[in-house]
């Protein structure tokens, strides 16, 4: 009996739990949504906002809903759309969520030739590509690059997903010869009974690159006897391709006094020589204002000044050649092995600052100076063969700034741009431990570029040399 009574007390209770739960359902306040409940659009894409109707006890009461929310088009990500109505004591919520998308796939562009040549057993050089994605933006960073035998294939992702792929036809040849460079000049000559020293070479291949190694050098030079000999040089690289290339040494009694030859270079080029340098004092200030205005030239150095200087004329890419160790002529001009001794103190202290041997040079007082007849007779007449014999090219000039004879900034500006013509190359003497010279740069080189002039430094194509007077 009292089981009954217990049953039907649950009863009950369950009853009234659903008759008020009914009743509640059927009066707590509905919102209908106006479209779809969840929203897809594309960044960038206008979001249309559809709103919703809210109904209580059989009225409308779609005015009274209240709506939060944002959603930034601009930004792929999910927003949501908040939809709140009231009556009475009751309250109802709808969400509306909007993702914004983007289903575009960035734009993977190759530069150069979609079929490209890489050597045997190496990577291929990469000569560019660029990735783009409307929405995340330069994407070039982020591309795959997957090289196999025949092709390479280039893969980039946006954030979301979107892809794009593009490849390039791969074949592996080297059909190109190894280059050999000599030292020094092709053809030199050695004065009977003078040491002839080989001024050297270097072999370089495309694909196995340094290839000095493998060069087979064959003929000889016998300097006790005049006559005309053949050095032959020789090299094959790992896939067959050969270079052969020779040096001819003439061996003669005569001493062979170099004529002038005032070509000087490229037709309306300038090549800035400087000597005497570096100083501190002055040449920094030379230095800054060939940056300015992205001029390289020739510094002529002797082991003045310290080392930082020599440095910075190297790594801004300017060309470090040889002067003087002592510029003291009784000393240099003593005789052949006193002249050598001086350019090599001074070379040995360019090649432990840069790690790179110098080859161009310019004599104290230029190769026409007679100022060396009052220690050696002929000594320069000998000295442009065998310096030549011995690897090295050198320069006179054929404008002259003339700041060595202490002319002011106005005369050194009026001497150089004087002196230049369009139909020849222009070697331009100064030196860059004279404040005139300091001072007198800048004007020089603005007034040559409105003029037109280019600018370059020296090497050993360049021939520029004065009458041996000596």
């Amino acid at each position: 009996m009292k089981d009954k009574k217990k049953l039907i007390i649950i009863l009950l209770c369950v009853g009234i739990v659903l008759m008020v739960s009914l009743l509640i359902f059927i009066i707590k306040p509905k919102i209908k949504l106006n479209g779809e409940s969840v929203v897809k659009i594309t960044y960038n894409e206008a979001y249309d906002e559809k709103g919703a109707s809210a109904r209580f006890a059989f009225s409308d009461i779609s005015s009274k809903i209240k709506t939060t929310g944002t959603v930034d088009t601009k930004k792929v990500g999910s927003y949501e759309i908040k939809y709140e109505v009231k009556a009475g004591l009751f309250k109802t919520t709808k969400i509306r969520t909007v993702k914004v998308v983007d289903e575009i796939a960035p734009e993977l562009t190759l530069e150069g030739d979609t079929k490209v040549y890489a050597c045997p057993n190496k990577k291929f050089k990469e000569i560019g590509y660029s990735a783009i994605d409307e929405y995340d933006g330069d994407l070039t960073d982020s591309v795959e690059v997957d090289e196999q035998d025949t092709k390479i294939t280039y893969t980039v992702k946006d954030s979301s997903g979107n892809s794009d792929t593009k490849t390039r036809e791969l074949e592996r040849v080297d059909n190109e010869n190894p280059v050999i460079t000599l030292n020094g000049n092709s053809t030199t000559y050695v004065t009977t009974g003078n040491k002839f020293t080989d001024p050297g070479f270097t072999a370089t291949d495309n694909c196995d690159e340094d290839i000095t190694d493998k060069v087979e050098k064959s003929g000889s030079v016998d300097t006790s006897k005049e006559g005309t000999y053949n050095l032959t040089y020789k090299v094959s690289d790992s896939n067959g391709n050969k270079i052969e290339v020779t040096r001819k040494v003439i061996v003669t009694n005569q001493i062979v006094k170099r004529g002038a030859n005032m070509s000087c270079g490229e037709p309306g080029v300038i090549y800035l020589t400087f000597d005497d340098g570096p100083n501190s004092a002055t040449t920094p200030y030379i230095l800054d204002v060939l940056k300015k205005y992205n001029v390289k030239a020739t510094f002529f150095v002797t082991n003045r000044s310290d080392d930082s200087l020599i440095k910075r004329e190297f790594d801004e890419g300017h060309e470090v050649a040889l002067h003087t160790a002592s510029h003291e002529y009784s000393q240099v001009y003593a005789s052949i092995d006193a002249y050598f001794k001086d350019l090599d103190s001074v070379s040995a202290r360019v090649e432990r600052i840069t790690g790179k041997k110098a080859t161009l040079i310019r004599f104290p007082g230029g190769s026409s100076n007679t100022v060396s007849r009052h220690y050696s007779t002929n000594i320069m007449s000998k000295l442009v063969n065998e310096v030549e014999a011995r690897g090295y090219t050198y320069f006179d000039w054929n404008v002259d700034s003339r700041d060595a004879e202490g002319k002011p900034k106005n005369e050194v500006y009026s001497n150089v741009i004087n002196g230049l013509s369009k139909t020849r190359g222009n070697v331009v003497l100064m030196h860059d431990i004279k404040y005139p010279t300091k001072d007198a740069i800048e004007d020089i080189i603005t007034t040559a570029i409105d003029k037109g002039y280019t600018f370059k430094t020296l090497d050993s194509s360049v021939k520029c040399w004065h009458r041996v007077n000596n």
